[in-house]
């Protein structure tokens, strides 16, 4: 059975946001300033379990729309360059 991590979307405070990514059962977290650092974390965070992991993912209430939509566009950016692997 896997592991689950909790992915939050938090504003930075400096213009832009970060991902908060948790793994539940060792409570280690990460702070990640892009999709590449989380891309990082995540596959270093989950070699402990196989990769066998679930993501859930939060936002914190103060996120602009802004920043949630650069997020989701760089996500479908990344999603899309996989998918044509």
């Amino acid at each position: 059975m896997g592991v689950e991590f909790h992915a939050n979307v938090e504003e930075d405070y400096q213009g832009g946001w970060c991902i908060k990514l948790t793994d539940t059962m060792s409570q280690n977290m990460e702070v990640c300033k892009n999709l590449e650092d989380f891309s990082v974390a995540i596959e270093k965070m989950g070699e402990d379990y196989v990769g066998d992991i679930e993501v859930k993912w939060s936002k914190n209430d103060d996120v602009t729309d802004e920043h949630f939509y650069e997020l989701h566009q760089q996500m479908a950016k990344v999603q899309q360059e996989l998918n044509e692997k």
